[in-house]
């Protein structure tokens, strides 16, 4: 049987191996998908997801565009690209933004997709005595640096009165953190699903906090500014965000269809990709007060955290001109 450790390993590679950063070629291969008109959008993509559910739900008939996807390990080097004007669109998780705007990163949110549970966990190992945070203060506690588990970290340190200086945050990507955390060196860990669920079922891992009413909640759609200049390309963005939004909803009503193609993609075993997918799933919603005050918090979390050298307005980073493509999605 593989160890724990060996399993995330091979998440890990799993994940990269389905990634290629190709923001700089236009030329995708097999992977454009063809629509008819003379406009192209080039579309950022993580682990082939986006692609993969807009064509299981069949959002990728009838296209009056075409599409070029362009793959990505994670959300900071996708938004770099979209920055650099080298892809339209593309989706991240919530911090990746946050550090972009304070980097004055030229794209904006034009999609926001709330979530229904937690996706973001503080696990300890079996045994420990750990109930709550507050537990852990000088504590050695393992997370990706940038990561929405980081938000967590963050969000439960500050809830409980504590400084980031009461613990001992170790960055350290899943695959190693995993290793750390199984070998004792690591007094909890703070990470997402896939990762979090192999933990507790092959570790068993204790979760003793998770990311309800701590962190955002959502996941993001951006534009380059770029693309947001280009009339043709605006109209492209508006009509991706309307099939994507009904793609998702498709994905929870089929998630016995959707469930077995996602677990394939990213070679997660069925019940580890349920699970992930129960956490994950979420549906695009209007841009309104409540999600820009939702990131706002974000941003002020990691500035006052000692992160941030200033703390942008997220009402800056925020465009809700396509809110009617995702009401009538």
């Amino acid at each position: 049987m593989s160890t724990p450790r060996r399993i995330v390993a091979l998440i890990a590679a799993a994940l990269a191996a389905t990634t290629v950063v190709s923001a700089c070629s236009s030329d995708s291969g097999s992977s454009d998908n063809a629509g008819s008109g003379s406009t192209t959008l080039i579309v950022g993509d993580q682990v082939k997801q986006t692609q993969s559910l807009l064509e299981a739900s069949g959002e990728l008939k009838d296209l009056p565009y075409k599409i070029t996807w362009a793959a990505f390990e994670s959300g900071p080097p996708l938004l770099e690209a979209a920055s650099a004007g080298k892809i339209d669109v593309g989706g991240t998780g919530d911090v990746p933004p946050v550090f972009a705007q304070a980097g004055g990163a030229k794209v904006k949110i034009v999609g926001v997709q709330q979530r229904t549970k937690a996706n973001d966990f503080l696990l300890v190992p079996a045994g420990s005595s750990a109930k709550s945070i507050a537990d852990l203060k000088g504590k050695r506690i393992g997370v990706a640096k940038g990561s929405s588990s980081h938000g967590l970290l963050l969000g439960l340190l500050a809830q409980a009165g504590l400084k980031p200086t009461d613990v001992k945050a170790t960055f350290l990507q899943p695959s190693e953190a995993l290793s750390a955390f199984t070998a004792g060196q690591l007094d909890a860990w703070a990470v997402w699903n896939p990762f979090a669920t192999v933990a507790r079922t092959q570790a068993k891992a204790q979760v003793i906090a998770d990311g309800t009413e701590v962190t955002t909640g959502q996941s993001y759609t951006l534009a380059s500014d770029t693309a947001l200049g280009n009339a043709a390309k605006k109209k492209a963005i508006a009509d991706y965000l309307a099939r994507l939004g009904r793609a998702q909803k498709w994905a929870v009503d089929h998630a016995s269809q959707w469930v077995p193609t996602y677990s394939k993609l990213t070679k997660l075993s069925q019940p580890v990709a349920e699970a992930t997918f129960a956490t994950t799933q979420g549906q695009l919603v209007p841009i309104g007060t409540t999600q820009i005050d939702k990131h706002q918090k974000l941003i002020d979390l990691f500035y006052n955290g000692g992160q941030l050298p200033t703390a942008p307005k997220a009402a800056d980073v925020f465009d809700n001109e396509f809110n009617t493509s995702v009401s009538t999605s």
